[in-house]
């Protein structure tokens, strides 16, 4: 599926594609329907999203701030792309499902966007299959508006968030509904599953080794089916833990490190390992425990850093409209799938390099024009002309993206070339790129452009 992806933007527009159409229609459908114009394109949409992603790294008090003539508040690259009051325009007739559609006994809560919800679950499921070790656990987004999905949760720092409920599998509860519902394509697959005590029961492990799954988690010592003849906390030492096991193979674990804490299993026995602990004095401490412990600490955080790489640089748009707190979180959880891709490709790389690259990416990103339109005029907004060292001006995003809209154009000023000075050649061609905005020798001599626009990583 990313076999010709070269760039972070590329994967990024891959995984976003399938509903990017669909958003434009929407959204102009809603802009006829309050008797406006809107006229959106998608290149346009996606230099919209670049721009709130960019916003996202580069704070200010105010979306307007970008578009100011105070020198200290101006960003050139974000005003390049529209104007404040186009971007305004977009921001306030956004939208994904058609208003007028909704049907009179709507039970669908996410209704206003579920067309996008389910394009983005289709093209993710399609596009990374995961390891054998998946996690499964909340991820909130901050709501203070009115909103019928919206929980209050006091033990939480995000007390007030939106969460969709899950309706399938009627016989259990919302819990374990969850986890059902997210792990059923993996059935029957030998996959091994992590959640923490709000799914956790024996109810659920029962169902999941019934259908070939492994799982293991937390769980409440007052959950239905527990064990009432384990060992009392005050007789269990650091480091030991005692275990119960039923007649369907569930394991129920009591061990102590701090505090006691309880584990279920469908696929553990009674084998002693070890983890390292840490210290109140930062001195490392070697603890027995039972293998769910280690296996439970080594696979169980994968929706924390997902969660901790989406609040980085998320795009946090406050809106009364509680379903553009959930659209924009769609994005940036688009953007980190994107991004653990990248990384998968291509080598580790930093959440602000890869976020920095494709805001550029789909700043700049452009339909393929005829040869005719293609002027100096109509380029890409102009990147910043001061590097450090022999770094391009210019991501990879940039480069290598937007394929044939760079074309050679001659203008009557001269400019140092940008490979030439990344090697320390003094050369300065009329000749530069008309979407990348910097000079290149393209000469009998010398052809830079090529070498710019299809070489991943250039030399110099």
């Amino acid at each position: 599926m990313f076999k010709n992806c070269k760039s972070a933007t590329d994967i990024f527009v891959k995984l976003l594609n399938p509903i990017i159409d669909h958003i434009v229609d929407q959204s102009n459908l809603y802009a006829t329907q309050n008797n406006k114009t809107l006229k959106l394109s998608a290149d346009e949409l996606m230099g919209f999203i670049g721009i709130n992603f960019c916003m996202g790294y580069h704070k200010l008090p105010s979306y307007r701030h970008y578009w100011s003539t105070a020198k200290d508040l101006h960003l050139q690259v974000i005003s390049e792309v529209m104007s404040r009051d186009r971007f305004s325009e977009i921001l306030s007739n956004i939208h994904v499902n058609d208003n007028t559609a909704i049907p009179a006994n709507n039970k669908d809560k996410l209704y206003k966007l579920r067309p996008m919800i389910d394009s983005l679950n289709k093209t993710f499921s399609e596009a990374y299959n995961g390891t054998r070790e998946l996690s499964v656990d909340e991820s909130m987004i901050k709501f203070k508006g009115r909103s019928s999905i919206k929980q209050y949760n006091p033990m939480k720092p995000i007390k007030r968030k939106n969460e969709a409920l899950e309706r399938e599998f009627e016989d259990f509860n919302l819990g374990e509904r969850i986890v059902l519902k997210l792990t059923k394509p993996y059935w029957k697959q030998s996959r091994l599953i992590f959640f923490d005590n709000y799914f956790t029961s024996i109810i659920l492990l029962e169902r999941l080794k019934t259908e070939q799954t492994l799982a293991c988690g937390t769980i409440r010592s007052n959950r239905k089916g527990m064990p009432n003849n384990l060992m009392k906390d005050s007789t269990i030492a650091r480091g030991e833990y005692d275990c119960r096991f039923s007649t369907s193979g569930i394991g129920v674990f009591k061990w102590r490190d701090n505090k006691t804490v309880h584990f279920a299993s469908n696929y553990h026995g009674n084998e002693v390992t070890s983890v390292l602990r840490t210290m109140k004095d930062g001195s490392k401490l070697t603890t027995k425990c039972s293998p769910v412990v280690k296996d439970y600490n080594n696979f169980m955080g994968g929706v924390d850093l997902a969660d901790r790489y989406r609040s980085l640089y998320n795009v946090d748009r406050k809106s009364n409209k509680w379903w553009l707190r959930i659209f924009w979180e769609l994005l940036d959880i688009t953007f980190v799938n994107a991004y653990v891709i990248y990384c998968e490709m291509f080598d580790d790389t930093d959440v602000l390099d890869v976020r920095r690259s494709i805001a550029l990416g789909l700043m700049t990103l452009r339909s393929l024009p005829s040869r005719r339109s293609v002027s100096l005029k109509r380029a890409a907004p102009k990147t910043p002309t001061t590097r450090r060292g022999k770094q391009l001006s210019n991501t990879k995003d940039v480069r290598l993206g937007n394929r044939g809209i760079h074309w050679v154009v001659y203008g009557a000023n001269r400019g140092r070339c940008e490979l030439c000075s990344t090697r320390g050649i003094e050369s300065r061609p009329k000749s530069k790129c008309s979407h990348c905005r910097v000079f290149l020798c393209s000469n009998e001599n010398k052809n830079y452009f090529n070498e710019y626009h299809e070489v991943e990583t250039v030399n110099i």
